[in-house]
């Protein structure tokens, strides 16, 4: 038996030990295992992956409780096989650092069946067996590093870094990266900046993106290239006293022209384009957000740096689901139109701040691995390690990426007092259409944003989509 002094010696050093100890896991067994970034704790429902909280092929993927410096950031689930994220799913709490942080990018050791629980910077030089290297995005010059969760939505600058791992992104064409996908981004972020706040006053959205794998579309004979992305968002709005959601799509395709907008859809529109005859698509599941309305009414009190659309954007949709899988895809259908109403120009969206971003028409610099372009992309060519040669330049310079920008100070202060504007006024749906199903009965000075007539109904059948 130990002496006493031995054993009072011992307890405090024990747990001066355990507290040392990192407390969570990279790689989780479950995706309810990281389940704080999800609405109401619930998991998407993936056709053919993910169907009650359940991944039905582990091998093939794996969810990532995406830890950076043993916090918890987001959530991720990987592809092995493709070696791109299903999906990134995050809790938006506003923008309390806006610039962009200096950083390397990084990969999950614990997916190379590493014992170590935070993501690592990643070996410039390396090919990795289950997931996406630095080499692997070298040496081309059409695809960024596209992020499903963009440093611009996070919190703070360890946030901010966490996003910059090879896992959270996927081949993304530049233009699209760099002008509609990017302007999407910045709108929905002024969105919840304005009008998601709980019942304690804080900011608080809850967003999914996704990416579909293409049947052929590979880089470098290793990464896929997914034929489209797509992003719902969802969020009680307490100085609305409503839920509201938005979902957007986009092809991953050049953008057919300057200043191109996607489409702010409903989720039932999203969960047509993307459910097959055996699977559905299901964003919030058991919640009681909208499936039937959008954020569109509010679009005319955005300021003209949110990048939101100035015009409807009630167009006709795809119907075919099909074909999701494939890289032929007809990206004009994801598009306003700018006949009758032309968009203003990017330099008049585009926010003001030190981190702006200059027009789609300026030319993106090719230094050596530094981060150009938009939702974080970095088509890098020499991949230097740890270096400034990797970092994003300073802040006194112009960043030019479209996704990671912060709005202008001159966005309004969300406040009870704001009105959404008649939707006689703001969108071509009919005034009289049943608002969400979420049971919520906005006030009659505050009507729910558009609605359209009729619920989409389920496509064609045809295989799940993601398991190429």
């Amino acid at each position: 038996m130990a002496p006493t002094k031995t054993r009072y010696f011992l307890f405090p050093a024990a747990f001066l030990l355990l507290s040392f100890v990192p407390t969570v896991a990279e790689v989780v067994m479950s995706v309810s295992d990281c389940d704080l970034f999800l609405l109401e704790k619930t998991p998407p429902q993936v056709p053919g992956i993910l169907q009650g909280g359940h991944i039905l092929n582990q091998n093939r993927y794996k969810p990532i409780c995406q830890t950076f410096e043993n916090e918890r950031r987001f959530l991720t689930l990987y592809d092995i096989k493709n070696k791109i994220p299903v999906f990134s799913a995050y809790k938006y709490r506003g923008n309390g650092e806006g610039r962009r942080p200096q950083t390397w990018w990084k990969i999950e050791p614990q997916l190379e069946n590493e014992d170590d629980t935070n993501m690592i910077v990643g070996d410039k030089n390396k090919t990795y067996n289950n997931q996406a290297g630095n080499t692997d995005y070298r040496n081309n010059r059409q695809f960024d590093r596209g992020h499903l969760f963009p440093s611009s939505h996070a919190f703070n600058k360890t946030d901010k870094m966490s996003t910059f791992t090879l896992t959270n992104i996927v081949p993304q064409v530049k233009t699209f990266n760099q002008g509609s996908w990017n302007r999407m981004e910045q709108c929905i972020k002024c969105v919840m900046d304005k009008y998601c706040f709980n019942n304690n006053g804080r900011i608080e959205g809850f967003v999914v993106t996704g990416a579909q794998p293409s049947t052929k579309n590979i880089l470098n004979n290793r990464i896929n290239i997914p034929s489209m992305l797509w992003s719902a968002f969802c969020c009680y709005s307490s100085n609305r006293n409503m839920w509201i959601a938005s979902a957007h799509w986009g092809d991953n395709v050049p953008d057919d022209f300057k200043n191109k907008y996607l489409q702010t859809k409903t989720l039932a529109e999203l969960y047509k384009e993307l459910s097959t005859a055996d699977y559905e698509l299901n964003v919030f599941p058991g919640t009681q957000c909208p499936v039937h309305t959008s954020v569109t009414g509010f679009y005319p009190e955005m300021t003209r740096n949110c990048a939101c659309p100035t015009i409807s954007t009630t167009s006709e949709h795809r119907t075919s689901t099909s074909s999701m899988a494939t890289s032929d895809r007809v990206p004009a259908s994801d598009t306003v139109p700018t006949t009758s109403d032309p968009v203003p120009s990017t330099s008049d969206t585009v926010p003001s701040t030190s981190d702006t971003v200059p027009s789609t028409s300026d030319p993106v610099p090719s230094t050596s691995d530094t981060v150009p372009s938009t939702s974080d992309p970095v088509p890098s060519t020499s991949d230097t390690a740890p270096s400034t040669s990797d970092t994003v330049p300073s802040t006194s310079d112009t960043v030019p990426s479209t996704s990671d920008t912060v709005p202008s100070t001159s966005d309004p202060v969300p406040s009870t007092s704001d009105t959404v504007p008649s939707t006689s006024d703001t969108a071509p749906s009919t005034s009289d259409t049943a608002p969400s199903t979420s049971g919520t009965i906005p006030l009659t000075s505050d009507p729910v944003p558009t609605a359209p007539d009729t619920v989409p109904t389920k496509s064609e059948p045809g295989p799940s989509p993601y398991n190429i």
